[in-house]
């Protein structure tokens, strides 16, 4: 039998915070992979595809909820856990219900899973072990310096995960900040300690928390990641700055073996822009194909409303998939249109089987279900608990940004808006981004990246500039244009602006935080709306991010 993880420290879900966290990790940890294997206690429930399942925030705690043909159920997680390709949570369901067990693998993750259960000893109490070898690689990589502190474990005041080892060490008046992690991590915890170390390097200089050690200012910060996974850190640090606390960022790698640190030099800016975007997919055509939508399911559908129902293109299946503020309702095959459904998947009345054949016996049925949806899915709904009102809020956002691009900045182009383009095969992103380009004013014909978040998260700022950074790179090579984009645009030889769009109490109090860090070539923005935008999307704040 497996022997117990550690359920009481790292891996709870307590906070709004953890949750906001957790749910940034848990959508990392399943990029990549679109079915999942499903066990409850023990259970095997069958196979479930991304679209089947969905993570949210809401009240302070993290939801998981998925919808098979056999069941439909949301938990609320009070602990999870992450290996490659699998993934481990314990939830309560209803009142007085004792949680449940969830596992999730991939078929990547079968191996992974057998070879962790044959491990006895959990990953927390390796971390411990790090702490040791951190201190000896610190103390040798500083010879004219010492190891003050080093602290293992989550560190809730500062926000810091319990995945972080942190040390603080002084050399000649100086002090040094170092935030390691351990090669047990998965991807997301390696690229979230860039984030954290810059919180946690702020809150040094915060009266309310601590001042730097002994008075002595924080001159550097290092962080320290697992042989040859520094590659996100290489990247990032040669677009973020310290100027502003007068600290230098530094990198490394630790040793498989021994406790030795190893140097990672950053890439200049010029070397980082001109390299080949990595981990990126183009579609092949901007517009669908010739003949795409000439099937009668597809006029019958958006003639129920046409005012409000999108039909949009996915080439990858090669099917039609039908909208109502970013909530997918029915799917069309271009090929095969007798293989139609319809249905929502999160819906409650369907007791787990959603997704229904669409024919002529079935066409009243879908009638009503779009009825529901258009009294349901608007600002002014009366019953805003419905969970067709909730659910894929991002998206719902997303779809007004991307048909009325205007309500966020009169200067877009609405000819130019595209959604998700380029994408990441691997680092799968918690936000929805979109690419447009501005028509007037003194920017005329600059690139214009936006990140849309509906609610809290610390590695936006980060995560927007991940994007920027792929677009740049892109533009300079020329693909854009080469792949059929912005087609009939004068584009202009200037980097792409940057905006940070969220609701505009729905920023991540460490936004600023991050956002001062950006290197100030980088031009970007934060903006913020309106907290009932289903109402109608209006801009209350725009800020430039290196300002706030």
């Amino acid at each position: 039998m497996e022997k117990e993880r550690d359920e009481k420290g790292p891996g709870v879900v307590a906070t709004l915070e953890a949750a906001i966290r957790a749910r940034y990790e848990l959508e990392r940890a399943m990029l990549g992979e679109e079915e999942w294997e499903l066990t409850v206690d023990g259970e095997p429930r069958g196979r479930i595809d991304r679209q089947g399942m969905e993570w949210g925030v809401a009240w302070g705690k993290l939801l998981f909820q998925w919808w098979r043909e056999e069941e439909t159920r949301q938990v609320r997680v009070i602990w999870y856990g992450i290996e490659p390709g699998w993934i481990r949570l314990k939830g309560i369901w209803g009142l007085g219900q004792s949680p449940l067990r969830i596992e999730l693998t991939s078929g990547a993750g079968v191996a992974r899973r057998a070879q962790v259960r044959d491990r006895s000893v959990p990953v927390a109490l390796l971390r411990p072990g790090l702490s040791e070898r951190l201190a000896a690689a610190l103390q040798r990589s500083l010879p004219d310096g010492r190891v003050l502190r080093v602290t293992t474990g989550p560190d809730r005041p500062r926000a810091i995960p319990g995945h972080y080892t942190r040390a603080i060490l002084e050399r000649r008046g100086e002090t040094i900040l170092a935030l390691a992690c351990g090669p047990w991590e998965d991807q997301a915890a390696i690229d979230g300690i860039v984030a954290s170390g810059l919180v946690w390097l702020e809150q040094k200089y915060s009266r309310s928390l601590e001042r730097p050690v002994g008075g002595k200012p924080v001159r550097e910060i290092w962080f320290i990641v697992p042989a040859e996974r520094s590659t996100t850190l290489w990247e990032r640090i040669p677009m973020l700055s310290g100027v502003h606390r007068g600290c230098r960022f530094r990198c490394f790698e630790l040793a498989e073996t021994g406790d030795r640190l190893i140097p990672v030099e950053p890439v200049t800016q010029v070397e980082l822009f001109h390299r080949h975007p990595r981990d990126l997919t183009w579609p092949n055509f901007v517009l669908p194909p010739a003949g795409w939508a000439e099937h009668s399911w597809h006029h019958r559908i958006l003639g129920l409303a046409p005012d409000r129902i999108e039909g949009r293109y996915r080439p990858g299946p090669d099917w039609t998939s039908y909208l109502i503020e970013g909530l997918e309702f029915a799917r069309v095959p271009r090929r095969a249109p007798e293989g139609a459904t319809f249905g929502v998947v999160g819906d409650p009345t369907r007791k787990g089987q959603p997704m229904q054949a669409l024919s002529e016996r079935a066409f009243g049925s879908l009638q009503r279900l779009v009825a529901t949806l258009l009294e349901i899915r608007h600002g002014e709904t009366r019953d805003r608990r419905h969970p067709f009102y909730r659910l894929r809020e991002e998206a719902w956002l997303e779809s007004m940004l991307r048909r009325r691009i205007e309500d966020l900045d009169p200067a877009l182009d609405p000819g130019f808006v595209y959604s998700q383009i380029p994408t990441w095969r691997v680092d799968e992103r918690s936000v929805i981004d979109l690419l447009t380009v501005r028509r007037e004013g003194p920017d005329r014909g600059r690139m214009v990246v936006i990140e849309i978040k509906a609610g809290e998260d610390l590695q936006l700022p980060l995560q927007g500039l991940d994007y920027w950074l792929r677009v740049e790179q892109a533009r300079r090579r020329g693909e854009l244009t080469a792949r059929g984009l912005f087609r009939g645009a004068s584009l202009v030889d200037r980097p792409p602006i940057l905006y940070l769009v969220a609701p505009r109490l729905r920023f991540h109090r460490g936004l600023a935080t991050l956002a001062r860090c950006l290197h100030p070539e980088i031009e970007g923005y934060r903006v913020g709306l309106n907290t009932n935008w289903r109402q109608g999307i209006r801009v209350h704040s725009v800020d430039r991010l290196q300002e706030l």
